[in-house]
């Protein structure tokens, strides 16, 4: 089998056409993280797929080859993307036990050309100001500041804790700009190692290393568009430092290259935490954080938004309507006064998860309180069980008489190989189990 480089995605599904692994160059474009659809099915994710039609089940059912295979999917918000894939079986002996898909398209097509966008309100990826969803003083607030600022240069930072919406934010100040014609490319900056990120964001130069190919980085990706940097303050310190360049110059210079290209790209970074936490711990340098906030949002807790919840949770009860097909008509008043007195932790994504967790699991048309509190007391054990192990993992260090490395070193050994136990070996499963990636494992397997 020659296998083609030029791929950008790649998805592998098992006998039953779940997803046991997925790599997309542009999440953003999707609208979902492809963590989230480990254990789906395409057929949730494209509304113009099914069993019968989907590509993937056609080459597990029938044996059907599809080399170079042009496809049209439709996502669930209306727009529609061509990719050419080709798709490969998976076998364990005679037996057919999953298939393995490349994707390829043009980047700039990709980003720049999707079809006109359904007018569906209910729809996360119709972003406009009306997503960001409250009427709360602070909401109230930064609906205001966003539609003063949309159509200016200047950076903006985001800072809110897990969950409270930075992305939405982003996405909603350059779906609301000048500039919403253009890209809007995400990248998450703790994802990656530094010398990974740098080549991603700067592209690199054909000939600046063995084997290197020409590669266009997100910076111009994102050019005349939007670069969103998500958990900025998770970049390491030699890559904030290019990028206090960037925002200076409007230039960037690709791996290898003798020349600066000159750029127009907004940037919008987000950190988790409050600002008091961020200037202390000092993992931004202070001279990037006094650039990128030129424009400021500080995004507040749920839990301190009163009946903004209840908004939220309505808005993904008609969403979830949608897209399971279901007529589920809202919250019993018990079940409403149980929403408004949680802590919400995980934020606007835990209310999320507890509704697409009910969907799922129950055929009921309203929600009982019954139906929060068992959601909710999932979340509460999680938390409890990791306050828990984070207390014992503290006392066996003391007692171990050995360093702070050699103890991790030794408690991760220990966990890939329960892990690995657990799944038989099998290596997908296990990453996932670990919450990592397949080839991240096999390196770990094989070094450790």
């Amino acid at each position: 089998m020659k296998l083609r480089k030029d791929f950008k995605d790649v998805a592998i599904v098992n006998h039953t056409g779940g997803i046991e692994y997925i790599s997309v160059m542009h999440p953003d474009f999707f609208g979902f993280r492809p963590e989230e659809l480990v254990g789906k099915k395409f057929t949730q994710v494209y509304t113009n797929i099914d069993e019968e039609s989907s590509t993937f089940m056609r080459a597990i059912n029938y044996g059907e080859r599809y080399m170079d295979y042009t496809q049209t999917l439709e996502l669930l918000d209306g727009r529609r993307l061509s990719q050419a894939e080709d798709i490969y079986l998976i076998r364990n002996g005679e037996d057919v036990v999953g298939a393995i898909e490349f994707a390829r398209y043009d980047e700039k097509t990709y980003l720049l050309k999707p079809d006109k966008i359904k007018n569906n309100s209910d729809s996360d990826e119709s972003f406009c100001l009306e997503n960001i969803i409250g009427s709360c003083p602070e909401i109230r607030e930064i609906k205001r500041k966003v539609s003063k600022i949309v159509d200016r240069d200047s950076s903006v930072l985001i800072i809110g804790e897990t969950g409270t919406g930075k992305e939405l934010t982003a996405r909603v100040i350059h779906a609301e700009s000048n500039r919403k014609a253009y890209p809007f490319v995400y990248v998450n900056c703790s994802a990656l190692p530094e010398s990974l990120l740098e080549g991603l964001l700067f592209g690199i130069k054909k000939g600046s290393f063995t084997d290197a190919e020409e590669k266009d980085g997100l910076f111009k990706l994102a050019d005349k568009g939007t670069l969103f940097l998500d958990e900025v303050d998770s970049m390491p310190m030699g890559i904030q430092a290019k990028i206090l360049k960037v925002i200076e110059e409007k230039a960037i210079r690709p791996i290898g290259a003798s020349e600066e290209i000159y750029l127009d790209v907004r940037i919008i970074a987000a950190c988790s935490g409050n600002l008091d936490e961020l200037l202390r711990t000092k993992k931004i340098r202070s001279d990037l954080f006094f650039r990128l906030s030129v424009i400021q949002f500080t995004l507040p807790p749920l839990r301190n938004r009163g009946e903004d919840v209840l908004e939220i949770a309505d808005y993904y009860i008609r969403r979830f309507n949608g897209i399971f097909h279901r007529n589920v008509e809202g919250f019993s008043a018990e079940a409403r006064k149980l929403m408004l007195s949680h802590y919400w932790q995980g934020n606007v994504r835990e209310v999320k998860n507890l509704l697409e967790g009910f969907f799922c699991a129950q055929n009921k048309s309203v929600i009982e309180e019954e139906d929060v509190r068992y959601y909710l007391d999932m979340g509460c054990k999680l938390i409890r069980t990791e306050r828990e192990i984070d207390r014992q993992i503290i006392d066996d260090f003391a007692s171990s008489g050995c360093s702070l490395k050699e103890y991790l070193e030794r408690k991760e050994v220990s966990r890939i190989r329960e892990i690995l136990d657990m799944e038989n070996g099998n290596i997908v499963s296990a990453a996932r189990s670990l919450g990592i990636s397949p080839q991240l494992l096999r390196y770990k397997t094989k070094n450790l």
